[in-house]
Protein backbone atom coordinates (compact mmCIF):
# COMPACT_ATOMS: atom_id res chain seq x y z
CA UNK A 1 0.00 0.00 0.00
CA UNK A 2 1.55 3.08 -1.25
CA UNK A 3 1.64 6.45 0.18
CA UNK A 4 -1.39 7.40 -2.21
CA UNK A 5 -3.61 4.49 -1.24
CA UNK A 6 -3.17 5.80 2.44
CA UNK A 7 -4.28 9.62 1.43
CA UNK A 8 -6.88 7.56 -0.53
CA UNK A 9 -7.76 5.72 2.50
CA UNK A 10 -7.47 8.51 5.35
CA UNK A 11 -10.19 10.88 3.23
CA UNK A 12 -12.49 7.75 2.65
CA UNK A 13 -12.74 7.52 6.12
CA UNK A 14 -12.65 11.17 7.06
CA UNK A 15 -15.86 11.19 5.29
CA UNK A 16 -17.46 8.19 6.96
CA UNK A 17 -16.37 9.71 10.67
CA UNK A 18 -13.79 7.58 11.18
CA UNK A 19 -11.65 10.08 12.54
CA UNK A 20 -9.23 7.30 14.16
CA UNK A 21 -8.69 5.37 11.35
CA UNK A 22 -8.34 7.93 9.31
CA UNK A 23 -5.28 9.23 11.50
CA UNK A 24 -4.14 5.65 11.45
CA UNK A 25 -3.54 5.99 7.74
CA UNK A 26 -2.24 9.39 7.45
CA UNK A 27 0.37 8.61 9.62
CA UNK A 28 1.51 6.02 7.68
CA UNK A 29 1.95 8.49 5.30
CA UNK A 30 3.14 11.16 7.09
CA UNK A 31 6.56 8.65 8.54
CA UNK A 32 7.25 7.17 4.80
CA UNK A 33 7.18 10.84 3.01
CA UNK A 34 8.92 12.51 5.73
CA UNK A 35 11.73 9.43 5.68
CA UNK A 36 11.86 9.80 2.18
CA UNK A 37 12.79 13.66 2.71
CA UNK A 38 14.73 13.49 5.27
CA UNK A 39 16.54 10.02 5.45
CA UNK A 40 18.90 10.59 8.54
CA UNK A 41 18.15 11.31 12.25
CA UNK A 42 15.36 8.81 12.62
CA UNK A 43 11.65 9.03 12.11
CA UNK A 44 10.59 11.04 15.25
CA UNK A 45 13.44 13.73 13.45
CA UNK A 46 12.10 13.51 10.01
CA UNK A 47 8.21 13.77 11.01
CA UNK A 48 8.85 16.33 13.26
CA UNK A 49 11.29 18.33 10.46
CA UNK A 50 8.16 18.03 7.96
CA UNK A 51 5.71 19.23 10.14
CA UNK A 52 7.60 22.42 10.76
CA UNK A 53 8.48 22.58 7.19
CA UNK A 54 4.49 21.91 5.86
CA UNK A 55 3.36 24.49 9.12
CA UNK A 56 2.04 26.88 6.89
CA UNK A 57 -0.12 24.45 4.50
CA UNK A 58 -1.49 22.44 7.43
CA UNK A 59 -2.09 25.84 9.60
CA UNK A 60 -4.11 27.00 6.54
CA UNK A 61 -6.15 24.19 5.96
CA UNK A 62 -6.30 23.27 9.33
CA UNK A 63 -7.82 26.31 11.23
CA UNK A 64 -9.66 28.31 8.07
CA UNK A 65 -13.03 27.42 10.11
CA UNK A 66 -11.22 30.24 12.76
CA UNK A 67 -10.18 32.30 10.48
CA UNK A 68 -6.65 31.91 11.54
CA UNK A 69 -3.75 29.92 9.93
CA UNK A 70 -1.14 30.52 12.17
CA UNK A 71 0.55 27.24 14.49
CA UNK A 72 -0.87 26.96 17.92
CA UNK A 73 0.69 25.39 20.80
CA UNK A 74 -1.07 22.92 22.96
CA UNK A 75 -1.53 22.30 26.38
CA UNK A 76 -1.20 18.58 26.71
CA UNK A 77 -0.33 15.00 28.68
CA UNK A 78 3.28 13.99 28.52
CA UNK A 79 3.95 10.76 26.96
CA UNK A 80 7.00 9.91 29.24
CA UNK A 81 5.69 8.32 32.38
CA UNK A 82 8.55 8.82 34.06
CA UNK A 83 7.36 12.67 34.43
CA UNK A 84 3.84 12.53 33.75
CA UNK A 85 1.93 15.78 34.22
CA UNK A 86 0.86 18.71 31.58
CA UNK A 87 3.37 20.50 29.04
CA UNK A 88 3.50 23.07 26.17
CA UNK A 89 3.60 21.28 22.86
CA UNK A 90 4.26 22.79 19.75
CA UNK A 91 1.75 22.02 16.69
CA UNK A 92 4.46 19.44 15.18
CA UNK A 93 5.23 18.41 18.72
CA UNK A 94 1.59 17.60 19.16
CA UNK A 95 1.30 16.00 16.07
CA UNK A 96 3.67 13.65 15.98
CA UNK A 97 4.14 12.70 19.62
CA UNK A 98 -0.02 12.69 20.51
CA UNK A 99 -1.50 12.24 17.04
CA UNK A 100 0.75 9.97 14.84
CA UNK A 101 2.87 7.54 17.79
CA UNK A 102 -0.18 6.80 19.32
CA UNK A 103 -1.58 5.86 15.90
CA UNK A 104 1.17 4.29 14.70
CA UNK A 105 2.08 2.37 17.94
CA UNK A 106 -1.08 1.83 19.15
CA UNK A 107 -3.64 1.97 16.02
CA UNK A 108 -5.73 4.42 17.42
CA UNK A 109 -6.10 7.68 18.96
CA UNK A 110 -5.36 8.47 22.95
CA UNK A 111 -8.58 8.57 24.92
CA UNK A 112 -8.43 12.31 25.03
CA UNK A 113 -7.80 12.97 21.98
CA UNK A 114 -10.91 13.74 19.99
CA UNK A 115 -11.54 15.23 16.23
CA UNK A 116 -14.35 16.94 15.26
CA UNK A 117 -15.85 18.08 11.68
CA UNK A 118 -17.08 21.18 13.54
CA UNK A 119 -14.82 24.31 13.74
CA UNK A 120 -13.89 23.08 17.59
CA UNK A 121 -10.82 23.32 19.41
CA UNK A 122 -10.25 23.11 23.14
CA UNK A 123 -9.26 21.34 26.26
CA UNK A 124 -12.06 20.51 28.27
CA UNK A 125 -10.68 17.26 30.03
CA UNK A 126 -9.91 16.13 26.25
CA UNK A 127 -8.17 17.73 23.69
CA UNK A 128 -10.69 18.59 20.46
CA UNK A 129 -9.34 19.16 17.14
CA UNK A 130 -11.15 19.62 13.51
CA UNK A 131 -10.65 16.91 11.12
CA UNK A 132 -9.46 19.89 8.80
CA UNK A 133 -6.03 19.83 10.43
CA UNK A 134 -5.66 15.90 9.03
CA UNK A 135 -6.90 17.01 5.56
CA UNK A 136 -4.01 20.30 6.00
CA UNK A 137 -1.62 17.07 6.85
CA UNK A 138 -2.47 14.96 3.72
CA UNK A 139 -2.09 17.65 1.75
CA UNK A 140 1.38 18.30 2.98
CA UNK A 141 2.17 14.89 2.31
CA UNK A 142 0.69 14.86 -1.19
CA UNK A 143 2.46 18.24 -2.14
CA UNK A 144 6.15 16.71 -0.82
CA UNK A 145 8.45 16.12 -4.27
CA UNK A 146 9.09 13.30 -2.91
CA UNK A 147 5.63 11.80 -3.72
CA UNK A 148 5.15 13.06 -7.36
CA UNK A 149 5.17 9.80 -8.85
CA UNK A 150 2.19 8.70 -6.52
CA UNK A 151 -1.61 8.54 -7.48
CA UNK A 152 -4.64 7.71 -5.11
CA UNK A 153 -7.19 4.96 -6.53
CA UNK A 154 -10.34 6.65 -6.99
CA UNK A 155 -9.49 10.05 -7.94
CA UNK A 156 -10.52 11.63 -5.08
CA UNK A 157 -11.28 15.17 -4.64
CA UNK A 158 -10.34 17.87 -2.30
CA UNK A 159 -12.23 20.24 -1.26
CA UNK A 160 -11.17 23.76 0.37
CA UNK A 161 -13.23 27.70 0.76
CA UNK A 162 -15.75 26.53 -2.16
CA UNK A 163 -13.70 25.06 -4.18
CA UNK A 164 -12.75 21.98 -5.34
CA UNK A 165 -9.93 19.60 -7.38
CA UNK A 166 -8.43 16.53 -8.20
CA UNK A 167 -5.80 15.14 -5.54
CA UNK A 168 -3.94 13.44 -8.31
CA UNK A 169 -3.81 16.74 -10.19
CA UNK A 170 -1.45 17.83 -7.10
CA UNK A 171 1.48 14.99 -6.18
CA UNK A 172 4.73 16.50 -5.85
CA UNK A 173 2.79 19.97 -6.89
CA UNK A 174 3.28 22.29 -3.65
CA UNK A 175 2.99 25.56 -5.08
CA UNK A 176 -0.14 24.26 -6.81
CA UNK A 177 -1.40 23.19 -3.10
CA UNK A 178 -0.51 26.90 -2.13
CA UNK A 179 -2.54 28.30 -5.06
CA UNK A 180 -5.51 26.68 -4.41
CA UNK A 181 -5.75 27.27 -1.14
CA UNK A 182 -5.00 30.84 -1.12
CA UNK A 183 -1.15 31.03 0.01
CA UNK A 184 0.41 29.83 2.96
Amino acid sequence: MGVGNQVMDSMKKLAEHRFGHAVVAASGALSATARLEYPTGGDKVACRQFLEDNLPIICKIGWVAFGDSQPKNFRYRRLDLQAPGISLRTMPEMLHDVVRCTAVHEAGLPKDLQFTERPATGLDGALVLPIDVIYGLLLAVVGSAKNAGQHADGDPVFSFAGKSIQVNELWGEREKIVAFIGGA
